[in-house]
């Protein structure tokens, strides 16, 4: 149904859907043409995301209706863990014992005290909890911090399976595993922040 030509916001209908996954099409013909492999991702990306956020929606309808805080808080833990298991599962192509939970608490750590000084102070939306500020900006932090962590992660990983003897070295004369990786965590941050640097500038 169409939303009141006066509102401020309109409903999306499914040709607005469509458009919006023609330039998925696209993106996927000139993968096909130019042989890039991502073809198929892409579009099976864009069906999930379809997917999910449809089923998102119609739990986020009945949070805004209920505005009960800890419906709020259960809705952004599962962001948190939607977001571990993609980081986990589909985008780390290396893992470490105990990779799940040391993920969730960094993405749990980062997103909630952020999306909470964000919103309350920054933001000065009173309380802070409030559905239709705080989902969507917890949405939009899981997303930057998953992509901050698979970079960080993936380089990390990388760099002491390849250099894993060098480690080792380093270990064997009495550094500790702090001063032993700690090249590498630097490199890694550094890589990890690059991208919101340049969306920044």
């Amino acid at each position: 149904m169409d939303a009141d030509p006066g509102s401020p916001t309109a409903d999306l209908t499914y040709g607005n859907v469509a458009l919006a996954f023609s330039f998925i099409v696209f993106n996927a013909v000139v993968s096909r043409t130019f042989s890039l492999g991502v073809g198929t991702s892409l579009v099976t990306a864009a069906v999930r995301c379809v997917v999910q956020l449809t089923l998102v929606a119609l739990i986020l309808q009945k949070v805004f209706e209920t505005n009960n805080p800890w419906a709020v808080a259960g809705i952004a833990c599962l962001l948190n863990l939607m977001g571990t298991i993609e980081t986990v599962v589909n985008k780390s192509k290396k893992r470490f014992n105990h990779m799940f939970p040391s993920v969730l608490i960094g993405m749990l750590g980062s997103t909630i005290p952020v999306s909470i000084i964000g919103i309350r102070y920054a933001m000065a939306v009173e309380p802070f909890w409030k559905p239709e500020q705080y989902i969507p900006v917890v949405g939009m932090l899981c997303g930057a911090t998953i992509s901050g962590i698979v970079v960080a992660v993936s380089y990390v990983l990388k760099e002491i399976y390849e250099n894993r003897d060098k480690v080792e070295m380093y270990l064997a004369f009495g550094a500790s595993r702090f001063e032993a990786c700690k090249p590498i965590a630097t490199d890694a941050l550094r890589l990890a922040l690059t991208p919101n640097i340049n969306q920044m500038r």
